[in-house]
């Protein structure tokens, strides 16, 4: 085993754990959404590095050189180059494309999208042609030794965001850093925080203090240890710059031949193997820390997502008691239906028949009062359909919009409909859908008395009302039943249910006139829960899709809360 081997272990988990992230839509935080976007970029990218930087230990350093607005980056690359590599300005932000710069054994390295993945490389002769927010500029020199490139990149205090965030990449990509800052801005807390980030990184670190007024530099530079120091910063190297004059972009080679030969003594192999060791497994170490805003948002992404869970459940948890509601006070159309089926059930020969002497009656008779009554009990099933029909529907659509409400009446519900705008529209199919449902059931049902009391069903079946009819008795007595059932009773309204209920109870047996009205009944609730559910499943669908997924909330916890 080498001493690569734990490093290559952390690289595959680390790289593992960016492919993880990139799952993150961040749905649920709003107008954070964006900015978590890019910070789960930047840690994504931050995450991969591991794993190209271990599978080459013996790769060129990249040295970034990062700092604030006019602290003098690209005239110190300049420098070290003894040419004009690097174009600083005197309009903020001075330094706008990042140019690298490298010995020219080491350019195809720096060419390739191994380093700082996703940048356009244009080499730095042609920078009057590059374009665009993603490009860095290539140079090649000689005065850099092999081993050692070196990264003027755009401001970290730019007003433009894309000069941030390509500094950002920069300096997340880096080996090595080099932070400038002026006499007059080496406190400023946006440098510090940069220096903090070096720190939890445990990044080897150099710090130059630019433009040092005559007289003052032995004073400013201590001032600034000790500063660095109160932040817990600890310093591989504190560089001064007098200030002097600048021609065509440089300094006086003398004032930066002290950073010059730092870098230079970087640059051998087994140095470059140790830095870059070094700078993994700080990387590795930082990996809680870095990640801390995406956990952070994650967490409360899941929060959110189990809220609008629960607020979804109350909403379609109303409908079962409601239908169990609405059908214990009975149908609206009930009156109308029960006097239909009196006039054929109680107020005819036929019930009569049926008690004393179905058994003696002849085909022909049978044949044509089966007719009769099969065709009544469809209409009579038609009717109550058509009732359960328009309870659920409404009942459903009274769910729907109340969830709607909700959500809309949440910061991340309201997200998410905006994410959604079909789960503002109506069901197209409910419609259908509540019809076959019903139809199904009222079919079940009849099956169901086919397949209860026998050998009771043959009776039933010798009788001259049909199967259907005496499925319409037990819907009929199923929905004006009120306090539920008992073994040895069954609580009857009037007139035509209690005709029905006799009908039934003479067919079937009292026993199992209750195990299907029971049976019938635990059959709509399970067809009303399924049709409920489906209902629900674009909201169900929405959430669970903006949740965040339970892989990458196990490689968070893995990597935050595991200490790897």
């Amino acid at each position: 085993m080498t001493v690569q081997d734990p490093i290559d272990d952390r690289a595959r988990s680390l790289s593992g754990l960016a492919d993880a992230l990139d799952r993150l839509g961040f749905v649920l935080s709003g107008a954070a959404a964006a900015e978590l976007g890019r910070e789960r970029d930047r840690v994504g990218r931050l995450l991969r590095g591991v794993g190209t930087r271990a599978a080459a230990p013996d790769a060129p350093l990249l040295v970034v050189v990062g700092g604030g607005s006019g602290a003098g980056k690209s005239t110190t690359v300049n420098t070290l180059v003894g040419s004009r590599v690097a174009l600083a300005g005197v309009v903020r932000p001075t330094t706008r494309l990042p140019t690298l710069v490298c010995h020219g054994d080491d350019h195809p390295w720096f060419a390739s999208d191994r380093v700082l993945e996703g940048l356009v490389r244009v080499e730095a002769a042609k920078a009057a042609q590059a374009a665009g927010e993603r490009t860095l500029l290539l140079a090649t020199s000689d005065a850099l030794p092999r081993g050692v490139a070196v990264l003027d990149t755009p401001d970290i205090d730019s007003v433009e965001h894309a000069n941030r965030w390509l500094a950002d990449r920069a300096l997340d990509a880096a080996d090595v850093w080099v932070w400038l800052a002026t006499a007059r801005t080496y406190a400023d807390e946006v440098g510090m925080s940069y220096l903090r980030r070096a720190e939890r990184r445990q990044a080897l670190l150099g710090v130059a203090v630019t433009q040092l007024p005559a007289g003052q530099r032995d004073e400013l530079l201590t001032d600034a240890t000790r500063l660095i120091a109160d932040q817990g910063v600890h310093l591989n190297r504190l560089f001064g710059i007098d200030h002097t004059e600048v021609v065509d972009d440089q300094l006086p080679p003398s004032a930066v031949a002290p950073l010059r030969d730092w870098l230079a003594a970087l640059a051998p192999v087994e140095q470059r193997r140790r830095i870059r060791d070094r700078a993994l497994t700080g990387l590795a170490a930082a990996v809680p820390a870095e990640l801390g805003t995406i956990d952070r948002a994650v967490r409360e992404e899941l929060e959110h997502a189990d809220r609008l869970d629960r607020l979804v459940d109350a909403r379609f948890a109303e409908v079962a008691p409601g239908l169990d509601a609405e059908l214990e006070a009975g149908l609206s159309l009930r009156a109308e239906v029960l006097d239909s089926w009196r006039r054929l059930v109680g107020g005819s020969e036929l019930l009569l028949k049926v008690q004393t002497t179905a058994t003696q009656l002849g085909g022909l008779v049978r044949d044509r009062l089966g007719l009769a009554a099969s065709g009544r009990a469809e209409q009579v099933q038609a009717e109550i359909g058509d009732e359960l029909i328009r309870i659920l529907d409404r009942l459903l659509e009274r769910a729907t919009v109340a969830t709607r409400r909700d959500l809309e009446a949440d910061r991340a519900g309201l997200h998410l409909l905006e994410r959604h705008p079909r789960l503002r529209q109506a069901a197209s199919d409910r419609q259908r859908s509540l019809r076959t449902m019903v139809d199904a059931w009222q079919a079940a049902t009849t099956e169901l008395i086919e397949e209860v009391g026998t050998p009771r069903k043959v009776r039933a079946r010798r009788a001259t009302l049909a199967i259907n009819s005496v499925a319409t008795s037990a819907i009929l007595v199923l929905f004006t039943v009120s306090g539920g059932l008992t073994a040895g009773e069954v609580g009857i309204a009037a007139g035509a249910a209690a005709t029905s209920q006799w009908l039934l109870t003479k067919l079937l047996g009292e026993h199992n006139v209750t195990r299907l009205l029971e049976e019938m009944r635990t059959d709509l609730q399970r067809r009303v829960a399924t049709l409920t559910a489906a209902e629900r499943r674009p909201f169900d669908d929405a959430i669970g899709a903006a949740r965040p997924p339970q892989q990458v909330v196990a490689a968070l916890d893995e990597h935050v809360r595991g200490g790897r």
